[in-house]
């Protein structure tokens, strides 16, 4: 259950751990970095765990929010940093009215690159809190949910 926590918080869904958002599509996962935003969490735990106690279900809610939100900062960040419309600009001059109109709309700009550049440094510190919750989990002989909370307290 702890490891699917952790997947959870790099944004990563799974069996006990699921995202509504994909629930509700059908299964059809569209979180490339063009899909919109979520404006709140869509992490839940799934439905049908009855091993794990109300007040340990509670504080895994809460959890698995920080995954969402670094999922969604990590695809901003992407949609941000990517410069494919600068080639694709250049090759083809000849692009249609509807392809013209769909790359001025994705909103170029400098700053929004480096906010995204500085999301991106932000989260790689994330990152690293997680794996080291990881290391202190598989080096605990008893691995228990207040380590990832008191690890995530940054």
């Amino acid at each position: 259950m702890l490891h699917e926590l952790l997947l959870a918080l790099l944004g990563y869904t799974g069996d006990l751990i699921i995202d509504e958002r994909e629930r509700q599509e059908s299964l059809r996962v569209n979180l490339s970095p063009d899909a919109p935003l979520a404006e709140e969490s869509t992490f839940k735990l799934a439905p049908d765990l009855s091993f794990i106690q109300p007040s340990d279900k509670e504080v895994i809610e809460r959890i698995i929010t920080l995954g969402f939100y670094y999922r969604e900062l990590d695809r901003f960040a992407s949609k941000c940093r990517n410069l494919s419309w600068i080639k694709s600009l250049k090759d083809s001059p000849l692009l249609s009215n509807a392809e013209i109109l769909k790359h001025k709309n994705l909103k170029q700009s400098v700053y929004r690159r480096a906010v995204a550049n500085g999301i991106v440094e932000v989260l790689s510190l994330y990152r690293s809190a997680v794996l080291h919750i990881e290391q202190k989990l598989l080096a605990d002989s008893l691995p228990i949910l207040a380590s990832v909370t008191q690890g995530l307290n940054k």
